[in-house]
């Protein structure tokens, strides 16, 4: 499964992006069968449900061949459960005490929603590409929980001290290009006036709103890491503030916060000139969030700056 984009640039895409990025396809062993074979033997609503048993229902929902609207139903019947499981395995896991831990608790719990985003990913794409496409309020639903797992798997991750899973940032990028874009632009295939899903002034803004709330957790992640709840009171304040613009006539400028949309990463700061063949966004964080990061990066150093003095003396 990819997100195509046109060579020729458009309103609002970064200028000269040609990508054809994969949305994460199934890694598990399910055949096309054996998947709705068991997506038929589900567990009744509000049972109880292991992260085990969670984990391989998500694997064959990924696998199977159900379209957008039946896909969204379940994961929304399996939403509550799965972030009840998470809750348990991270209280046993040192959730509540920030004990980093590798055990088996907390490979279940990012494996859990690392899928669910995969799963959301794929519905979505699923409805852009006409299957059945949901209704408003199950597109809504979907969009926002995408960036709502996204947000758990850093948290998760941030907490372990441990790296996304590989492809996670790609992913949420390929995605969010079609979002943002379809959202600014809704754009018309082969020149057809109705192609494009008509998406109102709020859908653009909460979409958008939520994809820079993600990229600003990102780079929260990077500077506080564990303490990452400590930081999160302003976030919805700076994403509003924030803007994601267009590279196109900033060729040159120094000291911009990129979004690569095909770097496997959350935004950074170029210190160098923006060159002319950068493929993504240019993210401008309101003033006080990048004090905010600064300050924090002064301190770490200046701390290290102290360690490093006494381990001499």
């Amino acid at each position: 499964m990819t997100l195509q984009t046109f060579a020729r640039p458009t309103i609002g895409l970064p200028t000269g992006m040609t990508l054809s990025i994969a949305i994460g396809r199934p890694g598990s062993s399910f055949h096309l069968e054996s998947a709705s074979s068991l997506l038929r033997t589900l567990p009744s609503v509000g049972d109880r449900i292991s992260p085990a048993k969670l984990i391989e229902m998500l694997e064959a929902l990924l696998a199977s061949d159900l379209d957008a609207v039946a896909r969204l139903r379940l994961l929304q019947a399996w939403k509550a459960p799965l972030l009840g499981a998470c809750e348990d395995v991270g209280a046993h896991t040192g959730e509540e005490t920030g004990e980093r831990t590798g055990g088996f608790g907390s490979v279940f719990e990012g494996r859990l929603y690392r899928l669910m985003f995969r799963n959301l990913a794929a519905s979505i794409e699923r409805a852009a590409d006409r299957q059945r496409a949901p209704d408003a309020d199950l597109n809504a639903w979907a969009v926002r929980n995408l960036f709502h797992f996204f947000q758990h798997q850093i948290r998760h991750a941030a907490r372990l001290q441990i790296p996304l899973p590989s492809g996670s940032w790609r992913d949420l990028h390929a995605l969010s290009v079609r979002l943002v874009v379809s959202a600014r632009y809704p754009r018309a295939a082969e020149g057809s006036r109705e192609a494009g899903p008509e998406v109102g002034h709020q859908g653009v803004r909460s979409i958008e709103l939520k994809y820079k709330e993600v990229l600003l957790l990102g780079l929260i992640a990077q500077v506080f890491v564990t303490a990452i709840q400590d930081h999160l009171n302003g976030l919805r304040t700076w994403a509003v503030e924030t803007r994601l613009e267009n590279p196109y006539g900033l060729t040159g400028q120094r000291g911009l916060w990129l979004v690569d949309l095909a770097d496997d990463a959350p935004p950074c700061e170029c210190t160098g000139p923006l060159g002319p063949d950068f493929r993504g966004w240019v993210l401008f964080p309101p003033e006080e969030f990048v004090r905010m990061l600064d300050s924090a990066r002064m301190s770490e150093a200046s701390e290290r700056g102290h360690r490093v003095r006494a381990f001499r003396l």
